[in-house]
């Protein structure tokens, strides 16, 4: 299983997941739940959600994040949420600060989950 977890400064879980270029992404054993490792995603400036979902030509062309089963983040809008459920990948928001920490909150069931945020239209 693959769970990755938006951290823009590379040390606490941050928010708006849609306008991250950086998430760490756990490899974590299926049989035990324990995590096996961790690497940092860094994405090109064409391949942030938020651009790719409003500015491509072709929004769902392969992407790292539509790799991981579950992304864990501090915010997210709904029709975030929707876009990556069509790829496959759940959206968990939190306000857990520690990224390993939420990784291991949510392989215990033990992860305090939010809503996603709704976007005000003018």
């Amino acid at each position: 299983m693959k769970i990755a977890v938006s951290s823009q400064n590379k040390i606490q879980v941050t928010g708006h997941a849609g306008k991250t270029s950086r998430f760490w992404v756990f490899n974590v054993d299926g049989d035990t739940n324990q995590i096996i490792d961790k690497e940092l995603l860094e994405l090109p400036k064409e391949d942030i959600l938020h651009i790719r979902f409003h500015s491509s030509d072709n929004p769902y062309a392969d992407h790292p994040i539509f790799d991981v089963d579950v992304l864990i983040t501090g915010g997210a809008g709904q029709g975030f949420v929707n876009r990556l459920a069509q790829q496959g990948v759940q959206v968990i928001i939190v306000n857990e600060q520690d990224p390993e920490h939420a990784v291991v909150k949510y392989l215990e069931g033990s992860l305090e989950l939010l809503q996603p945020h709704t976007h005000k239209r003018p």
